[in-house]
């Protein structure tokens, strides 16, 4: 299976279901993430069987265990893709140096599963932090961090408003900025007649992982089978660069030019459609000349 560049953010409400994981399963075969994010697994433990069985035996993991089936956290990579260093676990985060196996330089990714209480999410801001301090260099956070920051992340009014100020000072003090999402402003529904829409699932980066990935993408993706958005950051959406066909006038000097021609262009073609038949001849000719 060949990867893009790119990391796959879900909260999947769980993997100890076989329906479940065999979506996870299409969500990797559809889009080809090169890194997976896994938030609230509900798995103690995950062996290289049951990992095989949603991420396919190309990927490498770790993970952070759920607590009685609550809460966990995975990490995967494609090997042909990414070399791992440094990882290290803490009770709400799992945090990786991504190294690449090709030109791009290393960078730091941590994947966080936010708690639902209050007075444990005093601690996990504090555990991020402490992760800044062992991520140097470029450095992506993502995952559900079942908090706000901002009035405009939920559709009503019932704010805590201690809770966003106190998310709001973790982003200026770790100095990190948001990952813009196009096409959608909330991530969870709480699914009912009249649902409470926020945005718990995010991407923060640091200002050198910017400038490191300036092309990037966050795009939403749906799903029926979670309450949470799936999330697709690509790490550079520019186009692939092609050779276009230029004509040297050289070749015309060159020995059985004439006959190389006569020969492409001979050659027998099905179209009906004139235009696409001469669309043919000529790519077909081209590929000849240079060659």
């Amino acid at each position: 299976m060949s990867t893009n560049q790119s990391c796959f953010v879900w909260n999947v409400r769980g993997l100890n279901d076989r329906a479940r994981r065999s979506v996870v399963r299409e969500f990797l075969l559809q889009h080809r993430p090169s890194v997976v994010c896994l938030q609230e697994t509900k798995l103690s433990q995950i062996c290289n069987a049951l990992a095989n069985d949603f991420l396919g035996s190309m990927y490498d993991y770790d993970y952070v265990p759920a607590v009685n089936t609550a809460g966990g956290i995975l990490l995967g990579w494609h090997r042909d893709c990414w070399e791992v260093l440094g990882l290290s676990k803490g009770v709400h985060s799992l945090s990786a140096c991504l190294t690449p196996v090709g030109p791009m330089a290393s960078w730091w990714i941590t994947v966080v599963y936010g708690p639902q209480l209050f007075i444990d999410k005093v601690g996990f801001l504090a555990e991020l932090l402490r992760c800044k301090d062992s991520c140097l260099g470029p450095w992506l956070i993502c995952g559900d961090f079942n908090m706000i920051y901002q009035a405009a992340d939920k559709s009503n009014d019932r704010l805590d408003r201690r809770e966003m100020r106190r998310f709001k000072n973790f982003i200026n003090q770790a100095q990190l900025q948001e990952v813009s999402l196009l096409g959608r402003r909330f991530t969870w529904s709480s699914e009912r007649q009249r649902p409470t829409l926020e945005r718990l699932d995010r991407c923060l980066a640091s200002v050198d992982w910017f400038q490191a990935f300036p092309y990037h993408c966050l795009r939403p993706l749906s799903s029926d089978c979670s309450d949470h958005c799936p999330l697709l950051l690509l790490l550079d959406t520019r186009p692939a660069d092609k050779r276009r066909f230029r004509f040297e006038s050289f070749w015309t000097k060159l020995p059985r030019f004439i006959d190389v021609v006569t020969a492409a262009w001979s050659l027998p073609v099905t179209q009906v459609d004139p235009f696409r038949r001469l669309d043919i001849k000529f790519r077909f000719l081209a590929r000849v000349l240079r060659s």
